[in-house]
Formats: C-alpha cells, sequence, structure tokens
C-alpha cells in the first residue's frame, strides 16, 4: 500500500523519525493507526464515563503522580516499539 500525506504531515513524520521517536516512518504510521483504531474499541458514551470518573477522583483529591505516570507510559511505550 501507498499513502501519499500532505507536506506538513511528511515533514512532522520526518521530524519525529529523525529524533529517534520511531525507527522509520512506517513504525510511526503502524502505531498511528493502532493508537486510533484502538480507541474505536470504547463503546457509545463509555469516554465520557471515564472522563466523570476521573473527576469525581480530582474532587476527592485522588491525584496520581505526573512524573511517575509518564514514566510507565513511556517503558510502555519502549516496550511496544521493541515489539516492532
Amino acid at each position: 500500500m501507498v499513502v501519499a500525506l500532505k507536506p506538513e504531515l511528511q515533514k512532522l513524520v520526518e521530524e519525529k523519525v529523525k529524533a529517534g521517536l520511531f525507527p522509520s516512518a512506517e513504525a510511526l504510521v503502524n502505531s498511528a493507526v493502532e493508537q486510533m483504531v484502538a480507541g474505536d474499541d470504547l463503546q457509545p458514551g463509555e469516554m465520557e464515563k471515564l472522563l466523570g470518573v476521573g473527576e469525581e477522583q480530582a474532587r476527592q483529591g485522588r491525584f496520581v503522580d505526573g512524573a511517575q505516570a509518564f514514566q510507565k507510559l513511556q517503558a510502555r511505550s519502549d516496550e511496544r516499539r521493541k515489539g516492532e
């Protein structure tokens, strides 16, 4: 399959690959499509429900340390990239 990107998207892809965030343009596009499809797994109204839960937890003072959360996300992302 051959896909043509708008010039601004092509530049963005090239920058991400050059920065070492992805091993290739193909890996970036595959990851983007996988993430988009994964978002389709939510049922109608499920995102709103999840946001409501988060808002209630915030009102109760139940927060997650941002730095730790990003470290976990980075680790998961790194593991996923290793499998590509």
